[in-house]
């Protein structure tokens, strides 16, 4: 079958885990405690990009990026009331994860020439799929697959000109509004690119300027917005943050697991009064610092505990804590198995795409690794691992005939 046919099966497929889900709606929702869904509301209701905490008021905020909470707040502008809003969202999210296991042949056909092992990944990614609707991680793991798809298909058909560097660089900077980590992502994949076809060192430069140039003046309005409120040109002010409360006494490795032991209240202004007050009063960059240097302290002087921690982390994000819907968790846990055997037989065959896949898997989980463990943070690499698992299961046949 044609890749439009394969793409129409599996976005048709990818529907159904999100009408399941919707149907058995545990741990899924747009109520309080999801900072980019208090955003948006502050947006419509107040005009403010700003108190995302339930604890108390704390002003303007750069702790999370802003395209994703936009665009719930153009929902809840558009349609209203909660429930339409909501249904919208929930809609979106159903669509948005559809298409990343229609689109993963197309990936699989530009890596490595062939439908086959991308098919496969789209079958696992429906399998994993879950609705993440208070968080961007859906959106992004989507964004960075279009990504992959447009780059590769402007640069095939136009080289590596100024102005394709331009297109690149816009799109970077978008997605670099919707979730930082994207880096980790798209700047492999322009260094793929270089490597496949092949490029001189002039064409790299006359390709990366631009790129720089058009993904600073996307961010730029973002930059000066945090500027004209702290003085500092910052893009997110939440990783100090993040590491104390990821690495205290109380600390456990999982953010489940510190939900249920409380220790969110003493160490994360999203419901401690006393650390949202200090925030406020120091501004977040400041805070940030301040909590940064706490953790770094702590971490010195409990080299054991943050080891612990750590590994737990390390093993957490690969197989991530069961949280509904536990099916889609256990999947990811498969699809990380047989990723494994894939990369293995991707670098032993040297195709160009083990770097930028060795690459990625070897960068983005790093910063993962040291603070508290989620599956959402897992879900914009996962189309990656899907890939490579569906790579494995492909080559069995063959590699059956070998032995």
């Amino acid at each position: 079958m044609a890749l439009r046919e394969w793409f129409l099966i599996l976005f048709v497929a990818g529907l159904l885990p999100g009408f399941y889900q919707l149907s058995h709606p545990v741990g899924l929702g747009l109520g309080p405690g999801r900072e980019m869904v208090a955003l948006a509301r502050n947006l419509v209701q107040e005009g403010t990009y700003g108190d995302s905490f339930r604890s108390m008021k704390t002003g303007p905020t750069a702790m999370n990026p802003p395209l994703y909470p936009l665009f719930l707040a153009l929902c809840f502008q558009l349609f209203r009331t909660p429930i339409r809003a909501t249904v919208a969202i929930l809609a979106a999210n159903v669509i948005v994860n559809a298409l990343v296991p229609a689109l993963l042949p197309r990936v699989s056909t530009v890596m490595w020439g062939k439908a086959a092992p991308g098919i496969a990944a789209g079958v696992l990614s429906i399998l994993a799929a879950h609705l993440i609707p208070d968080w961007d991680a859906d959106y992004t793991q989507l964004g960075l697959i279009l990504f992959c798809l447009g780059t590769m298909q402007l640069v095939k058909v136009h080289g590596y000109g100024v102005w394709q560097g331009a297109l690149t660089g816009a799109a970077v900077g978008t997605l670099f509004l919707l979730s930082q980590v994207i880096l980790l992502v798209a700047l492999p994949w322009i260094g793929f690119l270089f490597l496949i076809r092949r490029t001189q060192l002039s064409g790299m430069l006359r390709f990366l300027i631009p790129v720089l140039m058009s993904a600073g003046l996307v961010i730029l309005p973002w930059l000066l917005r945090n500027y004209g409120i702290w003085g500092e040109f910052v893009t997110r002010t939440n990783f100090g943050m993040v590491l104390y409360s990821s690495n205290n006494d109380c600390a456990k490795p999982s953010v489940y697991e510190e939900l249920n032991n409380g220790c969110s209240v003493a160490t994360n202004p999203e419901i401690g009064v006393a650390e949202a007050m200090l925030l406020k009063r120091l501004g977040e960059p400041a805070y940030g610092r301040v909590k940064g240097e706490e953790a770094k302290t702590w971490i010195r002087s409990h080299p054991r505990r943050f080891l612990e921690l750590t590994l737990a982390r390390i093993v957490q994000f690969w197989f991530p804590v069961p949280a509904p819907p536990r099916y889609a968790v256990y999947m990811i846990w498969v699809i990380t198995i047989l990723s494994v055997p894939g990369l293995v037989l991707i670098l032993r065959r040297h195709l160009p795409s083990a770097a930028f896949m060795g690459a990625v898997f070897l960068l983005y989980p790093a910063i993962y690794y040291i603070v508290v463990s989620s599956d959402r943070y897992r879900v914009p690499v996962l189309w990656l691992s899907s890939l490579a698992a569906g790579y494995f299961l492909v080559a069995v046949p063959s590699l059956r005939r070998r032995s």
